[in-house]
């Protein structure tokens, strides 16, 4: 199929956090790349820091732009940003993207024939083009106990291993969660399920939402052949303390809507004891400032999760 001849419109929403340095690179990579669709974007601004803002109509006039008086967090500023937009289809793009090819025209196209498409999504990249873990089975009982043992990323691997060799097919993939980082949607899917939650600050609201599109009987597809770069956690600042705690944080609250109370309360203990096993390796695995940061993090995750923190 040749992908400019179908035009269509898509609304790209980007969300600024203090990293005014990388949304500058990601708008300029739009203008290095043929892009067949009709589209616009949007950056809503949670920025805290004035170093974080910049005056964009200065070097991008077509971009809008809205500032917001605080940080409201991701899944809310992003539902700000599609209530902004008519368009029929919707983009979530991460500030601390790079875009190197047109994958919007051949993700919509394939959108527009399969009625059931909900979250899709390309392929993540590091900046050195190596892979990154975008994309995941949905998330349940085996994920939580993968994750609360470090045997994640022996699961990553395995997928890693499958993914690459799936780089050159055009065909997607099914898949349970996607990044928030960069995900393409049909407007429709996106409010029928009444957008991200915005009970979740920071972290699980894209696996979030791809549960709840699921759940609506769409299906999730992750497209190999399609690349975007993502530098990932540059809004974080080498803040390990708030990456490792809001991580913690937004599980409780995934648990809490998706889970019944058995597997909820299970996967609270298995986390505990995951949080322990952390607090030991860290020692080992971590520079003395990112283990200092992240030791921070999880002390704290634990008064969480035994209930002396909200």
């Amino acid at each position: 199929m040749n992908h400019k001849e179908i035009v269509m419109s898509i609304d790209i929403t980007i969300i600024n956090y203090n990293v005014s340095d990388k949304l500058k690179d990601c708008l300029e990579s739009f203008k290095k790349v043929d892009l067949s669709s009709d589209f616009g974007i949007r950056v809503i601004d949670n920025s805290t820091l004035e170093t974080g803002k910049f005056n964009l109509s200065e070097f991008f006039p077509d971009v809008n732009y809205f500032q917001l008086n605080s940080n409201l967090g991701f899944a809310k500023a992003n539902n700000i940003g599609a209530k902004q937009s008519d368009s029929e289809f919707l983009c979530f793009l991460n500030p601390d993207t790079i875009v190197t090819e047109d994958f919007f025209t051949p993700i919509i196209n394939y959108i527009k024939q399969d009625p059931l498409a909900g979250a899709c999504a390309p392929m993540l990249l590091y900046e050195d083009n190596s892979y990154q873990t975008s994309s995941g089975f949905r998330m349940g009982f085996w994920f939580e106990f993968l994750e609360a043992t470090s045997l994640i990323g022996l699961q990553r691997k395995i997928e890693k291993w499958k993914l690459n060799k799936l780089q050159k097919s055009f065909q997607p993939i099914k898949q349970g969660w996607l990044s928030g980082a960069c995900m393409v949607m049909k407007r429709s899917v996106f409010e029928k399920v009444g957008g991200f939650t915005e009970d979740y600050f920071l972290n699980y609201e894209d696996i979030d939402l791809c549960k709840k599109i699921e759940d609506a009987g769409y299906n999730n597809y992750y497209f190999p052949a399609y690349k975007c770069i993502h530098l990932d956690h540059k809004s974080f600042d080498k803040n390990y303390e708030l990456l490792v705690f809001s991580r913690y944080q937004s599980r409780l609250k995934y648990a809490k809507f998706h889970y019944n109370s058995f597997v909820a309360f299970t996967v609270r203990i298995m986390h505990i004891a995951g949080l322990f096993l952390r607090i030991i390796l860290v020692n080992f695995l971590y520079t003395k400032l990112e283990r200092k940061s992240r030791l921070s993090g999880y002390f704290k995750a634990l008064k969480l999760y035994f209930g002396l923190q909200n």
